[in-house]
């Protein structure tokens, strides 16, 4: 009898994480997460959106101008990209759908918009005396703070707890390195030392790691640190073609990336935390990078990590080129 009891038991276990997979997995169908993009598909650098599988894709921007870098609000309901609207790159912000388009910045060659998880603030990057320094703004452009001071320092990327700031910066090592530092400006870290170039940091749901693109052997492939500060950096992919600009998802399942080499137009492809190519999301028709991501259902039953039989279908490599 007791043997019996066990094994309905276990019946009763495994029926309930199927309903709760089923149920996991029909939310997931109904409001997909969505990946905005630059692309060049159309001769001229647009933003897109597209969902996370990689339909539904759709030009939001529609303006002679160069648009790039794109960002997504914590909510969803706005984008902030860069613009050469008025000859010299500015940040914009706009609907999800494109409309209700604002300046946000005003002095010349600012780039690199990052939106803070509350929703409050963005940062970005500007030049001062000819050196690019990280600042945050309020989330309507007011309020501009210079945050770095030494060197050149680019690319800022929040944590997900908002303290923190990664950025890449230049000029204070022969190579290019990641730093760390408070969303105040204080208490500098340096979390790189390999003196590699590197860019495009992005923190990892949990806050423990940060995924970057490293240029090693005149190849870009995508690596991750520990936020931390311990252990060397791991390498996540291998070969040919290039490998940057990676972001991770907000369940922490996939990071999506781009994938370039001479002569081949870029896509975006998704693969796993562990560097497992899963699929490519666009199609070569055109010059298609950084992307970002939103999901409308928030946070799921994985991540992948410990989940791997709820992924188990999703995540056999589609092809084990990395």
């Amino acid at each position: 009898m007791v043997f019996k009891a066990r094994r309905y038991l276990a019946a009763a276990v495994v029926v309930s994480l199927f309903i709760q997979m089923h149920i996991a997995t029909m939310g997931y169908s109904a409001a997909p997460a969505k990946i905005v993009f630059t692309s060049m598909r159309d001769g001229n650098y647009e933003i897109y959106v597209m969902d996370s599988n990689g339909g539904n894709q759709v030009n939001l921007t529609n303006d002679p101008a160069v648009d790039w870098s794109p960002t997504w609000s914590p909510d969803g309901d706005r984008i902030a990209f860069v613009s050469s609207r008025r000859t010299y790159s500015h940040i914009y912000a706009m609907d999800s759908d494109g409309r209700n388009l604002i300046q946000l910045t005003k002095e010349s060659n600012d780039s690199d918009p990052a939106w803070s998880p509350d929703g409050a603030k963005i940062a970005f990057t500007r030049p001062i005396e000819g050196k690019n320094q990280v600042w945050v703004m309020d989330a309507d452009g007011g309020n501009p703070v210079q945050l770095t001071h030494i060197g050149s320092n680019q690319f800022p990327a929040w944590s997900p707890s908002g303290n923190r700031l990664a950025f890449v910066t230049w000029k204070r090592h022969r190579g290019t390195e990641i730093y760390l530092i408070d969303r105040n400006g204080n208490n500098e870290q340096r979390l790189t030392q390999d003196l590699a170039t590197k860019t495009i940091p992005s923190w990892s749901p949990d806050g423990q790691l940060i995924a970057y693109s490293g240029l090693r052997n005149e190849v870009f492939q995508i690596y991750t640190v520990k936020t931390d500060g311990s252990g060397l950096a791991e390498r996540l992919t291998h070969h040919l073609p290039n490998k940057s600009s990676p972001a991770w998802s907000p369940d922490g399942g996939m990071i999506s990336y781009t994938s370039w080499s001479s002569g081949v137009p870029a896509t975006i492809h998704l693969m796993t935390p562990d560097g497992q190519h899963l699929k490519q999301l666009s199609e070569e028709r055109g010059y298609d990078f950084e992307s970002d991501w939103f999901d409308p259902v928030g946070p799921r039953v994985f991540p992948a990590a410990k989940y791997a039989t709820i992924w188990g279908a999703v995540k056999q490599p589609t092809s084990d080129v990395r």
